[in-house]
């Protein structure tokens, strides 16, 4: 009698994460809708973003040298630190000189280049993964998701920048491209990791039965 094993698949990871920016994304604009102030939601959606792209890029992790291995790590510690220090100084020190000065600076253009890393990050690992395996519709959307996320990311603080008078609360977030894109990044990225999970469970299943 043949027994079916069900083995953890970087897919499986990433249905995880896609859902954590799905329900963060969904999350954030009914916040804003009710006219709550949280940082919750962009935590969620940060972490999110950070777990889809460390799978990516540490599938065949014994692939990588020992100075790749470095530079990854370092990569991944600063754009995690770019992405949590506002949200810990949001909620540890909101009304101080330093949460001032950080507002002041989000408002400027050099603001946009502390998006480089992770754009850049995104877009290596999702290519690294893709080179993994063959190339199918669903690991390309499961893959590019991410990637979309951080280019829409980029934007979202460009827009917000054009528009400052317009960050109210109660502002509806899901009228704004930059978050529709957003979450259209997550969607897509949920989609294609659900398919390439039940295309390679499906394949899993069939070598099982065969032997």
């Amino acid at each position: 009698m043949s027994q079916m094993r069900l083995s953890l698949r970087a897919e499986h990871l990433l249905v995880v994460g896609y859902v954590g920016g799905v329900a963060g994304t969904l999350w954030d604009w009914r916040e804003h809708y009710m006219g709550v102030s949280n940082q919750a939601p962009h935590a969620l959606i940060d972490l999110s973003g950070l777990l889809i792209v460390g799978i990516l890029g540490f599938s065949g992790w014994n692939r990588y040298s020992a100075a790749t291995r470095t530079a990854i790590y370092y990569l991944l510690a600063l754009v995690a630190v770019i992405a949590f220090a506002p949200f810990v100084l949001m909620m540890t020190a909101p009304h101080s000189t330093l949460m001032a000065v950080f507002m002041r600076f989000a408002m400027t253009r050099g603001a946009l280049i502390l998006q480089g890393p992770f754009i850049v990050l995104a877009g290596w690992a999702a290519w690294y993964w893709l080179g993994l395996a063959r190339l199918t519709p669903a690991r390309i959307a499961a893959a590019g998701g991410v990637v979309v996320v951080a280019a829409a990311a980029v934007w979202d603080l460009y827009w917000h920048q054009g528009h400052p008078l317009e960050m109210g609360r109660s502002m509806n977030m899901m009228t704004l491209p930059p978050h529709q894109l957003i979450l259209a990044g997550f969607l897509v990225g949920l989609i294609g990791s659900l398919t390439a999970t039940a295309t390679a469970e499906g394949l899993s299943g069939r070598e099982t039965a065969a032997r």
